[in-house]
């Protein structure tokens, strides 16, 4: 008799149990979901309060002229990225409103700007840097703000590639899309008022203001969900490394001769 309710009170505790572990999963996800669409309000932010002069007067870096061999180019390169941060505030909406399956039939349209996002930001930083390379002197110089530039957009494409290729495994998907999206916020956080004077100082420069970001919202994430999350983690340090070689890239000896004129 007494074997009997010991048997019941364990299952009973064990019901209680997965009970308490169902409640906290699912204050958990609720959490990541919510940390989602605060992390892509503040990018949509900073990034319209980063580019203001640009949608608003059509300037460049520090209020200056656009280069204008480039404008056309230059506009719609602006116009992708800005539209990518409003997809990502838009995916994440859709995902704290529980409606996962427009969330999936819009992404196939994220993997196709982030494409033209590519191309078009690599092609930028190459013709801006060859007819204005004047205009980088506070960035480090041209031709390592070429290296930078390139650095970013392959490491924006690789986590949009392994994003896709894991969509199905949401711990990895989402973190890699933030990440993503933080890779290529250096331009708006540049640009921004206090921020952007990160963005000046050697030898860093313009890589300084978003990895500070990067690293807090991995702390913001942690302090929502109470998990740290180490998918962004891997991420963010593959973030770090990169930076730290296309500077040294940048700067080398072999990379202004593969410039050659190109870049002066």
């Amino acid at each position: 008799m007494s074997n009997t309710f010991a048997v019941r009170e364990a299952q009973a505790r064990q019901r209680e149990a997965s009970r308490n572990g169902q409640i906290l999963h699912r204050d958990s996800l609720n959490s990541d979901r919510l940390f989602y669409v605060v992390a892509a309000s503040i990018m949509l932010v900073l990034t319209a309060i980063g580019f203001r002069s640009f949608y608003l007067h059509g300037k460049g870096f520090g209020g200056s002229e656009m280069t204008s061999q480039i404008v056309p180019v230059v506009v719609v390169h602006g116009l992708a990225m800005f539209g990518w941060v409003i997809l990502f505030f838009l995916q994440s909406i859709l995902i704290l409103a529980g409606n996962r399956r427009l969330h999936i039939v819009i992404g196939p349209a994220g993997a196709v700007l982030a494409g033209v996002i590519v191309v078009l930001g690599s092609i930028v930083a190459a013709l801006s840097t060859h007819f204005n390379p004047e205009s980088y002197a506070l960035l480090g110089g041209a031709k390592s703000f070429l290296a930078k530039m390139i650095t970013e957009m392959v490491g924006f494409g690789s986590f949009v590639a392994v994003g896709i290729k894991y969509r199905h495994r949401l711990e990895i998907h989402r973190p890699m899309m933030l990440l993503a999206t933080t890779f290529i916020m250096s331009g708006s956080l540049g640009r921004c008022p206090y921020i952007g004077d990160l963005a000046v100082l050697p030898p860093v420069y313009v890589y300084l203001p978003m990895l500070l970001f990067a690293g807090l919202l991995f702390f913001l994430q942690w302090g929502m969900t109470r998990v740290a999350n180490r998918w962004y983690a891997l991420g963010f340090a593959g973030i770090v490394m990169s930076c730290l070689l296309s500077i040294a890239v940048g700067k080398s000896a072999w990379w202004s001769i593969i410039l050659g004129n190109f870049v002066r």
